[in-house]
């Protein structure tokens, strides 16, 4: 069968001679003009019960060969319309031209009847396949078996049907071979769900093309937000640790990206690596200023990190992050911001904006929050580091422009933009290093001599560390 659907319908057909001659005396009783014109007439007059007895239901003029598909869709597929005595609605799409319905049906006869290796031409027998490579090791499609074993019903799935290829699964998976996959795990635990389908017919090859296209575009989920739909799951400890120390405002939630601007909001992955950091710090045993040591920055997106979730469960039966010292230190970076954010905006120039969250770098918050904890051994240094914003005498605390003009003279490229704007490990050490020596400075604020410093010092010992490594493997 060729199909021009924008002008006429040309049908080939092989039959035997005593139903053609049928076919030609049909013709001439009636007076039609040719012999296909019989046949699609004969066709038309064999779907009509199928109409009129309200099996599909649909406003627009549908083709013989595409009500015909439909015909056989209905007859071959156990979709749960038909067990309910209810009619397809056959849906038109205005840009493709493409007819569609929108039906049920249940796991064990989708996973008997469909297809999930689909070709974008069905006709050929080259392996142009139709749909992305299945990522069984992705966390959300673990998440997606999980949810079909706990009989979810998933909805939306993009189908063809297609039984031209004489196959005993006439439903091509256009859209939806992940779900289709996690049907099928639940399955075997006799999990057998509902689900929605949408059901195209008779597709040309361009009609086809563009419904995978559609099917299969994504569009990326951002980090921070997938951070923060996996902490509402979560009982909500560090938004009420954020809430209580005043990072996060009263009913506020975390963002969902960074911003800067006076909506700016911090991120899931902040404040957590703010817990983490603290108790990595206040938990450390080494010579902290002569070390190398390096601010932990928690993982974002895909999985929940799991130092993270070390310190989640260690305070989830008192009830949350409840420890003392981290909500007085969350107060102090709090203050810290507060402060940043308000004097950062009497600055002039482009960077002010970025100046006035400054303190929510991720390297920044990081060091900042390490520090916090392995200075409670020094009661006197720790009350220096929280003395910041109160000695600032109106300048933002953190001196931005003195951390961007901070370098390595040998080891900086002429595109390093100072401290505290990237967060790779060499800046949190950095930054670390920074926050220790204004804590044991007689200095009120932030120079650009001591960035300088910082950055020097991290690197003598980071040398320091190498050398005695070297000596130790060579003697």
């Amino acid at each position: 069968m060729e199909d021009n659907k924008q002008t006429s319908t040309k049908l080939q057909l092989s039959t035997t001679d005593e139903l053609w001659n049928k076919v030609v005396l049909y013709k001439l009783e009636r007076g039609l003009k040719n012999n296909n014109q019989a046949v699609e007439e004969l066709i038309l007059r064999g779907i009509k019960p199928l109409i009129e007895s309200k099996e599909i239901m649909s406003e627009m003029e549908i083709s013989a060969d595409t009500l015909s598909e439909i015909a056989e869709f209905r007859k071959q597929i156990p979709v749960c319309e038909k067990r309910w005595l209810l009619p397809l609605v056959i849906l038109r799409d205005g840009k493709s031209g493409a007819f569609y319905t929108e039906c049920h049906i249940i796991s064990e006869d989708f996973i008997k009847l469909s297809d999930p290796d689909a070709k974008m031409t069905p006709e050929s027998e080259e392996a142009n396949r139709a749909n992305r490579e299945l990522e069984s090791d992705n966390y959300y499609f673990e998440q997606m078996v999980e949810d079909a074993k706990e009989g979810r019903p998933f909805s939306d799935m993009v189908i063809e049907f297609y039984n031209k290829d004489g196959g005993s699964k006439p439903l091509k998976i256009l859209g939806g071979q992940h779900r289709y996959e996690a049907i099928k795990e639940a399955l075997k635990g006799k999990i057998n769900a509902i689900h929605q389908l949408k059901v195209y017919f008779n597709l040309d090859k361009i009609q086809r093309e563009d419904v995978m296209r559609i099917a299969n575009t994504n569009i990326n989920v951002a980090p921070d937000l997938r951070d923060r739909l996996r902490e509402e799951i979560l009982p909500p400890n560090l938004k009420k640790f954020a809430q209580e120390t005043g990072i996060l405002k009263k009913d506020e939630n975390f963002g969902d990206k960074r911003r800067y601007d006076d909506e700016f909001s911090p991120t899931v992955r902040m404040v957590r690596s703010f817990v983490v950091n603290f108790f990595r710090g206040r938990e450390y045993k080494g010579d902290i200023d002569r070390d190398s040591e390096i601010p932990f920055l928690c993982k974002s997106g895909r999985d929940i990190d799991s130092e993270y979730m070390k310190y989640f469960n260690k305070f989830k039966s008192s009830g949350g992050f409840n420890d003392a010292e981290l909500i007085e230190a969350g107060k102090m970076f709090t203050k810290l911001h507060d402060m940043q954010f308000k004097n950062a905006d009497k600055m002039k120039g482009t960077a002010k904006k970025e100046f006035k969250i400054k303190a929510f770098n991720l390297a920044l918050i990081t060091s900042w929050a390490f520090s916090a904890g392995v200075l409670r051994r020094f009661p006197d240094r720790l009350k220096k580091l929280y003395a910041l914003p109160d000695l600032c005498n109106g300048d933002d605390p953190l001196n931005a422009s003195a951390m961007a003009k901070a370098s390595h003279k040998s080891l900086d490229k002429e595109s390093y933009r100072g401290l505290g704007v990237r967060n790779d490990e060499k800046e949190r050490g950095r930054l670390l290093h920074l926050f220790l020596g204004y804590s044991n400075s007689s200095k009120p604020k932030i120079t650009e001599e001591m960035c300088n410093s910082a950055i020097a010092i991290f690197h003598s010992n980071q040398d320091s560390k190498r050398a005695e490594e070297s000596r130790k493997r060579a003697f």
